[in-house]
């Protein structure tokens, strides 16, 4: 296969398709006893080489050769000559760009594009725990984030436009294959069905969308992932070390905004009289969000469904509580597994 084939990312599992390990390709390398000669041989025998890593003794990557500055160097005027016997490493980058191979697209994408002096032609260097693994392409990296977002378009919830199950599912597994520390956030209202059926559909759809604008103003653009279940429930995936204060805040501001939904009389009133799912005349207090947050062991989480069970029992705990409040379970295993997965009745009651 040519260096520069097309890399098929619909093979990949979700764990490593959203995962800069998806990107590797393996190259030739060089060490740090290799001398222009012999670098200039690899390329002349592989036309299709863009680059090459140069290693230390222990395989980590301590600079890369890129094929247009050298050969321009190699081929001047007396070029072989000059710099033929001598060792590579007076002629590569030793700066170059290297990457986390258990990271994320997103987060590789943000390193190249945070004042990065590669451009869409040039390789990357991927490393785990700093050892060597292979090369990775910008355009690969480009075209990979391309086809994510449209992937994640698909699964958008049509209402918020924010990412549905299968890119929550993804998400999480990803995290979990890393082993890396998160937190979760079930997020879901209460008396909104009540609400929604003495106010209609469209002034609930305003809900909803206020609780999608909240959440994704007020959590960590870079470390947290904001997801729509379904209905109005939601899913906060969050790796920022004050999500506790995020939470905090998105609750206090959904109290204040609450109130706007509702016309005068039941303002005054404190909320409105209606009837329960049994027919019973009942009185439902101002719209309030619930919150169920966890810390899933990723030692002891095997799957997304066991994070779903965690943060699904976190949820029903923090609806007994009284409105806007939440609630953290500090269990960290589950003892059953689910799915997030929207309520049959969408538009329910706390």
């Amino acid at each position: 296969m040519s260096s520069r084939s097309h890399l098929d990312y619909s093979t990949l599992s979700p764990r490593r398709s959203n995962r800069v390990d998806s990107l590797i390709r393996q190259t030739p390398v060089v060490t740090l006893q290799h001398t222009v000669d012999s670098v200039a041989d690899i390329f002349y025998n592989d036309p299709s080489l863009y680059s090459i890593a140069v290693l230390d003794p222990n395989h980590k990557p301590v600079g890369i050769v890129r094929r247009h500055d050298f050969m321009h160097l190699f081929l001047s005027r007396y070029g072989r000559e000059l710099y033929g016997r001598k060792l590579i490493t007076h002629f590569m980058d030793n700066s170059p760009l290297i990457i986390e191979a258990h990271l994320s697209l997103e987060e590789a994408s943000h390193y190249v594009t945070s004042g990065s002096r590669l451009s869409p032609e040039h390789d990357f260097i991927i490393a785990e725990k700093g050892i060597y693994r292979g090369l990775g392409h910008i355009m690969d990296l480009l075209q990979a984030m391309t086809e994510l977002q449209i992937r994640n378009a698909r699964y958008a919830n049509p209402l918020t436009q924010l990412p549905g199950n299968v890119p929550i599912y993804e998400y999480i597994e990803n995290l979990l294959a890393q082993k890396v520390n998160f937190a979760v956030a079930y997020c879901d209202l209460d008396n909104f069905k009540p609400f929604n059926d003495n106010y209609g559909y469209e002034q609930g759809d305003k809900v909803i969308k206020t609780v999608a604008e909240l959440l994704t103003a007020n959590m960590d653009e870079q470390n947290d992932f904001v997801g729509h279940v379904g209905g109005d429930d939601f899913i906060v995936v969050m790796q920022s070390t004050d999500w506790i204060v995020r939470c905090e805040t998105v609750l206090s501001l959904f109290a204040t905004q609450a109130l706007t939904f509702y016309n005068e009389s039941d303002r005054a009133n404190g909320g409105i009289h209606a009837f329960d799912r049994k027919g019973n005349p009942t009185f439902y207090p101002f719209l309030s969000l619930s919150i169920g947050a966890v810390m899933p062991d990723p030692e002891a989480c095997h799957s997304h469904h066991d994070v779903a069970a965690l943060a699904s029992e976190a949820k029903h705990q923090a609806k007994k509580l009284n409105g806007n409040q939440l609630f953290i379970d500090r269990r960290r295993k589950p003892a059953r597994t689910v799915a997030f997965t929207p309520p049959a009745e969408n538009k329910k009651e706390k």
